[in-house]
């Protein structure tokens, strides 16, 4: 079994890319978008900054997470399961926390 310090770079690099995705499905909607920049606080011009941080990255998916319909949209458009979504968010999180 493994333990979640034996996370690959290869897992991370994948966790980070399902986060990119999910930006990307937000950021193609105004009406996707804005309740997230809304609820973050971030700014548009804000975004470009913040895309590289893990921490970003896990905040993004617990809003997916936390909103089915968006969850199960973007998992569909994705081509991928849902779970996939949580758990990359959960290997994000361990790894932003120096577990990788």
């Amino acid at each position: 079994m493994k333990s979640r310090n034996s996370r690959t770079p290869t897992q991370v690099e994948a966790a980070r890319q399902v986060a990119l995705g999910a930006l990307a499905f937000l950021a193609g909607d105004p009406e996707r978008i804005g309740p997230f920049l809304a609820e973050s606080g971030l700014s548009p011009a804000d975004l470009r900054g913040a895309v590289g941080s893990a921490a970003f990255h896990v905040a993004l998916l617990d809003y997916l997470i936390n909103r089915q319909d968006l969850l199960v949209d973007y998992a569909g458009e994705a081509g991928i399961d849902p779970g996939h979504v949580v758990a990359a968010r959960e290997i994000l999180f361990h790894a932003d926390m120096g577990e990788d």
